[in-house]
């Protein structure tokens, strides 16, 4: 008997979102539009800035400039009418009042539960009549990231794996550099992964940090580092924005637009990765209760993200850490119970 022809596997079709929108005329939005650039990332990527009385068309004015020196870049468009801004397929919304000195993200809450609102209402006029399928996804950045991706969530209506926040990337890395330190490492081969808030109550455990795919409390036993010292270090990261505001002035914003840009990378190009994101959670790691009065809220959590958004919410074993977990979601469901009076009060949206 003749063999049977092998069959044919071709490889998985994923949905490449490269038509991409930066919103808000920013710091951190300019740095992502630039590292867009430089990467070659997206097809078209399209820079709106709300209009000012002096200032009518920044975004327009901006990337002019950018093209006139940059050698090779997507088709990108500076615009500050709205409407450029439907019909794309993954977001960016880099709006918000930036931290000053002295101030707290709490300090923030307020302005910013505002602003946001006033966005996602845009966005959501504009995709009104899109079907889910084809709904872009939109990463949000305005601080307190994390309650503002549930004001994202629940004013825009989008599915919750179209909806996330960036803090993650950005807390992990500079953890990840902080430790380096200690073993006299780039730092670039430490991966790790944090829950939580994006502030003070973020949760870092080092059980979920690794040195060159070894798990760094085992690598700092190998180097003869006490964890006390590793825990000292990692707190001390934490702070890395308040740091940055104080010794500055001004919040960051090449390292938040860096980190940002890993998110972006891979489901601009639909190669999945597992990356720390603030999700919309509900049943996952136990952390919403009756009592609560929520039926959602924004978490940081490891995720699979990709060219379908967040494919998938990982629930790690996490007994030894869930009194800090149930710690920072108890200041992230304040923040939110005070952002939901504000969508109430201010844009009519309900719970």
């Amino acid at each position: 008997m003749g063999m049977e022809p092998e069959k044919c596997h071709p490889l998985d079709a994923r949905k490449e979102r490269d038509r991409v929108g930066v919103w808000g005329f920013g710091n951190v939005s300019t740095d992502v539009v630039q590292s867009l650039a430089a990467g070659g990332l997206g097809k078209e990527i399209i820079f709106y800035g709300r209009p000012k009385e002096k200032y009518p068309d920044r975004a327009g004015a901006w990337v002019a400039d950018l093209q006139a020196n940059t050698v090779r870049c997507p088709r990108i468009l500076g615009t500050n009418c709205l409407e450029d801004m439907a019909g794309l397929d993954l977001i960016f919304i880099g709006v918000g009042v930036p931290r000053r000195e002295g101030q707290t993200r709490h300090d923030l809450l307020a302005m910013n539960t505002e602003v946001m609102a006033q966005t996602s209402l845009e966005i959501r006029r504009l995709y009104k009549n899109c079907p889910e399928k084809d709904l872009p996804v939109l990463i949000y950045m305005g601080n307190p990231v994390t309650s503002m991706t549930w004001v994202g969530y629940r004013t825009t209506g989008f599915p919750r794996t179209h909806v996330m926040g960036q803090a993650g990337n950005l807390d992990s890395r500079r953890i990840c550099h902080a430790v380096s330190g200690l073993f006299g490492l780039s730092g670039n081969d430490i991966r790790g992964i944090v829950f939580g808030d994006h502030g003070d109550s973020m949760v870092a455990s080092p059980r979920y940090f690794s040195v060159g795919g070894v798990p760094l409390e085992t690598f700092a036993r190998m180097e003869q580092i006490d964890l006390h010292d590793i825990s000292h270090v990692i707190d001390r990261a934490k702070k890395g924005g308040t740091h940055f505001v104080n010794e500055t002035g001004r919040s960051a914003s090449a390292g938040p637009a860096r980190a940002a840009c890993e998110m972006l990378r891979c489901i601009i190009l639909g190669q999945p990765e597992v990356q720390p994101v603030v999700a919309i959670i509900e049943k996952e790691y136990g952390l919403l209760h009756p009592e609560d009065g929520l039926d959602s809220m924004s978490y940081g959590v490891p995720a699979r993200i990709g060219s379908g958004g967040i494919e998938k919410i990982y629930e790690l074993p996490v007994d030894d850490i869930m009194e800090q977990l149930t710690a920072s979601a108890s200041v992230i469901k304040e923040d939110i119970r005070i952002a939901a009076s504000i969508l109430k009060d201010k844009f009519s949206i309900s719970m």
